[in-house]
C-alpha cells in the first residue's frame, strides 16, 4: 500500500512537472516568434488567422481588418496576419481555440504577460457591408482592448 501512495505521489509530482514545462516551452516558442517579427512584449495584439480551408470572403475580410487597423490602431496594437495550419503555428490551435478558416483573436497585455484574450468571429461574412463591418471591428476592439 505504501508503495502505491508512493507511486501514485510520483505520478503526480511528474504531471505537474511535465504540464510547467510544457507551458515554458509555449511560453519560450511564442518569445521566439515575437522577436522574430520585432513585436513590442507590451503592446497588446491583435492576430488574424487563417487555414488552407477555402473561404471565398477571407482574403477581401482580411484586407478590411488590416484597413480598419491602420485607420484606428496602428500605433496602439500589434497586428499579425498567421497561417495556422504551418507546423510552425500549430500551437495557436490549442491555445485560442482555432477551427474556422478566418478567426481574430486579440490578445490583451499588461506587463509584457498576456492576460486575456477574445475572439472576434463571423466578419468573413459581413464583408457586403463595409461601414458595418468596420463599426463591428472597431466596437470590438475598443469594448476588449481600451478597458
Amino acid at each position: 500500500m505504501k508503495y502505491f501512495a508512493f507511486a501514485i505521489g510520483l505520478f503526480a509530482i511528474c504531471t505537474i512537472a511535465v504540464a510547467q514545462e510544457n507551458d515554458m516551452l509555449q511560453t519560450e516558442l511564442e518569445e521566439e516568434y515575437y522577436q522574430r517579427l520585432n513585436a513590442s512584449p507590451d503592446k497588446s495584439r491583435i492576430y488574424i488567422f487563417f487555414n488552407n480551408e477555402p473561404c471565398p470572403n477571407c482574403p477581401q475580410a482580411i484586407e478590411m481588418i488590416e484597413e480598419a487597423y491602420n485607420q484606428n490602431y496602428l500605433n496602439n496594437y500589434e497586428l499579425f496576419l498567421i497561417n495556422y495550419d504551418e507546423d510552425a503555428n500549430s500551437g495557436f490551435i490549442e491555445e485560442y481555440n482555432l477551427t474556422n478558416p478566418l478567426e481574430v483573436v486579440m490578445v490583451d497585455i499588461e506587463n509584457a504577460t498576456p492576460i486575456g484574450f477574445q475572439k472576434i468571429e463571423g466578419l468573413q461574412n459581413m464583408i457586403n457591408n463595409p461601414e458595418a463591418f468596420n463599426q463591428f471591428f472597431t466596437t470590438q476592439v475598443n469594448g476588449y482592448l481600451q478597458n
